[in-house]
């Protein structure tokens, strides 16, 4: 009898603390829509047609669908690199630049390492994710020894990746085959391209990968000793050093596994969809920004990330469609996705104050 009422109140707390995560998510995107819904109206336009037209432009339609969960497969790999390294509470804004050096490294050994194209594709992912993972260290490093600002260090390191990468496949690396104008490398060969998994999108194996991610990032950070202490060390750094928490070490491994997992956001994008490193190719389509969004508004769960992604991605594909057949100006898919996550990250809280007790001789307190 006392087993039945023990796992009841089990499953009770397991849903109150799943609805406690969805909840204020569910209402930012809500609030966001709303906000939404009032521009489409300044545009002269019906809200409810618009926010038709655009889920059905998104996740309803087949090939729409498909595009949706393409665009997502980086934006949910740059999501989970976000969490690794935020619910440790290392506020990492470098997952863009750790991706762009990450890719470009895997490009570089794809297109010139000899040997067997799926053997050399294996090494060149592997080869992707060490650079990511050196690239990340480079910022905890000079937080170790130097006590920087972890925020500003990786934020500037985003355009030292960018920059570097931009030179490379505009002169060493440039693709002459052509008429020369491009910004980008070769192809890489076609046996290492990860496969479409349907024949009418370019939706790839990349999906899977990102799945694989999420599942990685569920099992490390709830079935580990290490996703504990980096939990703990994200909630209360002074009670994970009382406690016996290495932090240097978590420091160091956290944000190690932030770039491996970066880097396979442009892995994915490059082998499953692009076939070649082009210039600005990650970071004008700002999936390592959208990706901290998802983060944001999951509140660093693997498993909202996830969908948050999709959703966020599906805001952006719709956008784009709704655009080209209804004349809505794209920016309001953007103006919808960011008032989403400035609703989450602006928490507002309700205290109800307590009576002041009274003193002796009943005066107020």
């Amino acid at each position: 009898m006392k087993a039945n009422e023990n796992q009841s109140a089990a499953r009770k707390a397991l849903l109150l603390r799943g609805w406690e995560a969805l909840c204020q998510p569910l209402v930012a995107i809500i609030f966001g829509l709303v906000v939404g819904a009032v521009v489409i109206l300044a545009c002269g336009q019906n809200p409810m047609a618009v926010y038709a037209e655009l889920f059905e432009k998104s996740f309803i339609k087949p090939y729409y669908l498909f595009s949706t969960l393409t665009r997502a497969t980086p934006i949910i790999i740059c999501a989970m690199a976000t969490g690794m390294s935020w619910r440790a509470g290392y506020i990492n804004l470098g997952v863009e630049g750790q991706m762009v050096t990450g890719t470009l490294v895997a490009t570089v050994v794809a297109l010139f390492l000899p040997g067997p194209p799926l053997l050399v594709a294996v090494i060149a992912w592997i080869a992707g994710m060490a650079a990511g993972a050196l690239y990340a260290l480079l910022p905890s490093v000079l937080v170790w020894k130097f006590n920087v600002s972890m925020v500003i260090t990786t934020l500037m390191l985003n355009y030292v990746a960018n920059y570097i990468a931009s030179y490379f496949v505009t002169y060493p690396l440039k693709d002459t085959s052509g008429d020369g104008l491009a910004l980008q490398t070769p192809e890489v060969d076609a046996l290492m391209r990860l496969p479409r998994l349907t024949s009418t999108s370019t939706f790839n194996a990349g999906f899977i990968v990102a799945v694989l991610v999420v599942v990685f990032m569920v099992f490390i950070t709830r079935r580990t000793v290490f996703g504990y202490e980096s939990k703990m060390g994200g909630f209360n750094p002074s009670f994970a050093l009382y406690g016996g928490t290495k932090q240097v070490k978590v420091m160091l491994i956290t944000m190690a596994l932030a770039g491996a997992i970066a880097s396979m956001a442009g892995s994915a994008e490059v082998f499953g969809l692009k076939y070649r490193y082009a210039d600005g190719m990650l970071s004008s389509t700002s999936y390592a920004w959208t990706g901290l969004q998802a983060a944001l508004i999951a509140g660093l769960d693997p498993v909202g990330m996830f969908f948050v992604s999709i959703f966020l991605s599906g805001l952006q594909i719709g956008g784009s469609a709704i655009q080209r057949s209804l004349g809505i100006p794209l920016e309001i898919a953007t103006i919808i996705q960011c008032c989403i996550t400035l609703f989450v990250s602006v928490k507002i809280v309700i205290r109800f104050k307590k009576p002041k007790t009274a003193k002796k001789g009943g005066e107020p307190a």
